[in-house]
């Protein structure tokens, strides 16, 4: 069923659109946080390691259908930080989102990382997200009150590789 999927890390100019498509297709994000998905790309494409992001993106047939971020946390030598990892709305619910986060972690072990945190919203709309996390055997370590605005729970999702 994913054979016709591929994964790569390198930066394309064209992922900066994609990406754009991407976090708006899901409806999920404000509309605030799109650019800073699209800055982080765009910050990826010109500056490479230097910008101090990862990124894998997941192509069906030469189209970028999902894509992660992440990247180690500035004064930590074991632990990465999951920016992002978002599916197309279109392909969501064919188990592209695990494939994606287990590329993920294996390039994370593979650069020597121990530990990956996730933050996501407490928000009704978000528990998808949050049972994503939990099937792919996250533990929900903190939680911080109005974080985001108020009723909207900052959750912090940790897993040990």
């Amino acid at each position: 069923m994913h054979t016709n999927y591929k994964f790569r890390s390198e930066v394309l100019f064209s992922d900066i659109e994609s990406v754009r498509e991407i976090v708006t297709s899901t409806g999920f994000f404000r509309e605030d946080e799109i650019p800073v998905a699209v800055e982080l790309v765009e910050e990826g494409f010109n500056k490479g390691k230097e910008s101090g992001y990862e990124f894998i993106f997941m192509e069906y047939e030469g189209t970028t259908v999902a894509y992660s971020c992440f990247g180690l946390i500035p004064c930590s030598l074991l632990s990465y930080d999951l920016y992002w990892i978002v599916t197309h709305n279109d392909y969501r619910g064919r188990g592209l989102g695990s494939l994606l986060l287990k590329e993920s972690e294996d390039r994370i072990r593979d650069l020597g990382g121990k530990t990956v945190y996730i933050e996501t919203s407490s928000k009704e709309s978000y528990l998808p997200t949050q049972k994503f996390y939990e099937k792919n055997k996250y533990d929900l370590k903190a939680r911080f009150e109005d974080f985001y605005d108020y009723d909207d729970d900052k959750l912090v999702y940790i897993k040990k590789l």
